[in-house]
């Protein structure tokens, strides 16, 4: 008996096995041979009731790729990242979605076409990053509001295709995510042009139903957060107190379990970036255990988020990596290559970054004070994957110190590897190679001129 049990459970083994590896791809395509020398694989990203799933699709030598796995639910919605590229794709189980993309546009065959062409329309209709213009651009609300007002009027155009009942699914997620973009801009002109919005967000924030899932999906059950009475009323004399009750009234307002997730990503994420004791820490989730119980992956999510913000390379270490820069014309060193003869103070920026670009006033003024010091250089890495946009940059600002950006690969091997998680990040490193501090004050600083003067003086008595 033992024997023939044990026959059956082989051969069960070698059905199972056969089949999985007959099974047909969820997804599979080609991306055109630009793209393929540049990346090498690309990121699938989905939400599930609240919980995240991801995964990294490599690209073959050929630019072919193909995805399979063992998804949640009967079918699901994915955000796909070439690049810097969004695109978006409706997988079901038990069918194949095509998707080739050439020129930067995707174009879907095989099954769930008109699901997959309004998800791939729907994620780069309000991608945030095509509304925040550039630093050299003034920000004009009317342009970007056409641009918006356009871009959902192609989204709703692909809905007459999609069936019921994922169609009206689609609509609400539309409209929720065309108002989220529309806050974005509300915000924004404020910041930029000082234009008061306060009625017609109220409007939008009035009619958010925080248990929708398009709420979570999009994101705008955050507008309804901040708006609402939830965060305002609390009598914890802690930040560690604070997040702990907004956990327990989120539990209570929200009925929607995966809206419950989402939120509590949120928080628990907001409270480890204020980098708190690890007493503290323990302390969190001892409290928060009837919520994050119901919850593994969240819990999993926000220790992720607290180890990220660990400090990663602390003062008199050496830099972790040594990733390859580029100059304005192209020629190529690392940042090896620029250590060793002096003091380094580096500007980690973007073009894209407002609060980097405050501060290059303030390093130009830092750099004519230390003009023909050959004890110190300065330099700037940019972490743009828009070249043109950095080069344009430049060329208006024509800094007088060394202008870099980094290579996509090891420049993002280099960010983690340093565990740094937002910019302007600026770098304090010795004429040994080891960091003065890897976290340094800004231009901006009143005592920057203090703090660079001690390093050079540090750095004479080596």
């Amino acid at each position: 008996m033992a024997k023939l049990i044990k026959t059956v459970l082989i051969a069960l083994f070698a059905v199972s096995t056969i089949a999985a590896q007959n099974q047909a791809p969820l997804l599979k395509g080609k991306v055109d041979e630009n793209v393929r020398k540049e990346i090498s694989s690309f990121v699938v990203l989905y939400d599930f009731e609240g919980d995240t799933f991801f995964d990294n699709i490599p690209i073959d030598t050929d630019g072919m790729f193909s995805y399979t796995t063992d998804l949640p639910a009967d079918e699901v919605d994915v955000m796909i990242y070439i690049g810097s590229s969004p695109y978006g794709a409706h997988l079901k189980k038990g069918t194949t979605t095509e998707m080739n993309v050439t020129d930067g546009k995707a174009v879907f065959s095989g099954d769930n076409v008109p699901e997959s062409k309004f998800f791939s329309k729907y994620v780069q209709a309000f991608y945030p990053m095509q509304y925040k213009g550039s630093a050299d651009e003034p920000f004009v609300f009317a342009n970007l509001k056409k641009l918006l007002d356009a871009q959902k009027k192609e989204v709703d155009g692909l809905l007459g295709d999609v069936k019921q009942p994922l169609r009206s699914t689609y609509q609400k997620m539309a409209d929720a995510y065309y108002n989220d973009t529309l806050l974005l801009l509300y915000d924004m002109d404020q910041s930029y042009n000082n234009v008061n919005h306060e009625k017609e967000s109220d409007e939008i924030i009035a009619g958010i139903d925080p248990n929708g899932d398009e709420a979570r999906l999009t994101g705008i059950i955050n507008y309804w957060y901040n708006n609402s009475d939830i965060h305002k009323v609390s009598d914890a004399t802690s930040t560690l107190d604070y997040m702990i009750g907004q956990f327990d009234a989120i539990d209570k307002t929200l009925t929607n379990e995966g809206n419950k997730k989402k939120m509590w990503e949120t928080l628990g994420s907001m409270f480890m970036m204020y980098k708190p004791t690890e007493e503290d820490v323990a302390t969190f989730f001892a409290k928060v255990e009837p919520q994050l119980s119901r919850a593994p992956r969240i819990k999993e999510r926000i220790m992720e988020v607290h180890e990220s913000f660990k400090e990663k390379v602390l003062a008199g270490e050496s830099v972790p990596t040594d990733p390859k820069l580029i100059s304005p014309d192209g020629k190529e060193c690392r940042l090896s290559d620029l250590l060793g003869k002096s003091v380094v103070y580096i500007d980690i920026w973007a073009t894209w970054c407002k609060p980097c670009v405050g501060e290059i006033p303030y390093m130009e003024k830092v750099v004519e004070r230390f003009k023909g010091n050959d004890a110190i250089t300065f330099v700037s890495i940019s972490r743009d994957d828009n070249r043109a946009a950095w080069l344009k940059k430049i060329a208006k600002d024509q800094p007088e110190w060394q202008q870099y950006v980094f290579d996509k690969q090891s420049g993002d091997e280099f960010m983690n590897a340093m565990g740094i998680n937002g910019i302007p990040r600026f770098l304090l490193i010795g004429k040994d190679g080891k960091f003065i501090n890897p976290d340094a004050a800004r231009p901006s600083s009143e005592d920057i001129d203090q703090i660079l003067n001690s390093a050079i003086e540090s750095a004479k008595n080596k």
